[in-house]
This record gives structure tokens, C-alpha cells and sequence, in this order.
């Protein structure tokens, strides 16, 4: 068992980080300080996996999450190999502002802050991951 400072925690299984504070709805600002979106989907995710697998849908989902889940596909909607990569360090998508925006995705590595109801990542938003 931890202690209360923390002693004892493994970071990205036992202590998630920032990305552990995040919730849907959350307002999402990037390191200029310009306004993203709000946060669609949170995945925290586990950095000791050696690889995705399993990583995909939570155990957590209800039924009908899971069904709108296959439905939209197989998330996070980027490359495979930055896929992996974000399945295993955690991501939140951003869903953008505007009907043709399409989403983004920051890794659990850009979230510099959450706070205030707002997420504030330290890389600005062209250095995201964009929906394909």
C-alpha cells in the first residue's frame, strides 16, 4: 500500500498523472494559450504494456458504450505505430470546435496541467495527432 506522499506509487499504473484528473467535458487549452475544444474520450493507459494489445475498450464500458464504440471505430483514428504509442501512454481526445473540425489527440506527456475545469497541454496544437 502507498503512503499518503506517494512513496511507493508506480507512475503511469498507480499514479496516472495529470491525465488521471481529466474528464469528459473538460475545456482543452494548448501552450499559447488558444482554446482547443473540449475533452471527448480520456484513456489512461499503462506504459509498462510492452505492447497495445487489450488496450483497446475498457472493461468499464456499458453495453451500449461498446456498441457506439465499434461503430465509430477503432480508437484513437491515427496511424498505427503513434496508435500504439498512445494506447500504451494514454491520450485524451479533443473534440474540436465547428462541425468539420476534426478531432485531435494529446498524449498523457502533453497534458501540462488540469485545473479550473480545463485541461492545459505544453505543446501547441499543431504539434497534435489529427484524426484521420
Amino acid at each position: 500500500m502507498a503512503d499518503e506522499d506517494g512513496a511507493g506509487l508506480v507512475p503511469g499504473i498507480d499514479d496516472p498523472g495529470p491525465i488521471g484528473a481529466v474528464r469528459e467535458g473538460m475545456r482543452v487549452v494548448d501552450s499559447t494559450g488558444a482554446e482547443l475544444g473540449t475533452v471527448q474520450d480520456v484513456k489512461i493507459g499503462d506504459e509498462a504494456a510492452l505492447t497495445a494489445d487489450g488496450q483497446r475498450m475498457s472493461e468499464s464500458v456499458s453495453l451500449f458504450g461498446r456498441i457506439v464504440q465499434e461503430a465509430a471505430g477503432p480508437e484513437p483514428d491515427v496511424e498505427q505505430e503513434l496508435a500504439e504509442l498512445l494506447l500504451r501512454e494514454g491520450y485524451v481526445k479533443i473534440k474540436g470546435r465547428g462541425l468539420l473540425r476534426r478531432g485531435r489527440y494529446a498524449g498523457a506527456a502533453q497534458i501540462a496541467a488540469v485545473r479550473d475545469d480545463a485541461v492545459t497541454l505544453n505543446v501547441p496544437a499543431d504539434q497534435l495527432a489529427t484524426e484521420v
